[in-house]
């Protein structure tokens, strides 16, 4: 297991991996595109940190993991997308991904780190995935992103400052 920095060959892959999880629609695919083109313009001021599993240095990502801080906060961080090629789901790589970014935004002294996403039943296992790791649900909004599919927000706080 190795878990590092996307390489800048890797970008369509990763976005290959978006695509297949049949969990991001075409705008978000879209915007995955972006921030990964964002990141590789300028990955040492970008505000996005982007992160892969790969089974060995030579092997391709399996998942990946992006997130940064909140504007105008104080410590505080998002995760704006974890997604796992659907070959590889149940191999407790998401899970080795956000343990990477929890102990990433420990050494960066974050305060918290919130996760949103979907209230539709597509996304049951998703939001028991985040519970099971210790999330607190903080918000719900229903009708958010479309009539029918709410926001739900989770939030980890880490040790206080």
């Amino acid at each position: 297991m190795l878990i590092d920095p996307p390489r800048l060959e890797e970008s369509e892959q990763l976005v290959a991996i978006a695509e297949a999880t049949s969990f991001f629609d075409s705008e978000e695919v879209r915007v995955v595109r972006e921030m990964l083109e964002e990141y590789f313009a300028a990955s040492d001021a970008s505000e996005y940190i982007w992160i892969v599993y790969r089974d060995a240095p030579e092997m391709p990502p399996l998942g990946f993991v992006c997130y940064g801080p909140v504007s105008m906060s104080d410590d505080v961080y998002d995760l704006y997308w974890i997604a796992v090629d659907p070959q590889h789901q149940s191999k407790k790589i998401g899970s080795a991904l956000l343990k990477f970014v929890e102990e990433d935004l420990q050494k960066r002294h974050a305060r918290q780190l919130y996760i949103e996403t979907s209230d539709t039943e597509k996304y049951i296992p998703t939001r028991a995935f985040y519970v099971r790791r210790g999330y607190d649900q903080v918000a719900h909004f229903t009708d958010f992103y479309h009539p029918g599919d709410g926001k739900v927000i989770y939030r980890k706080v880490f040790g206080e400052k």
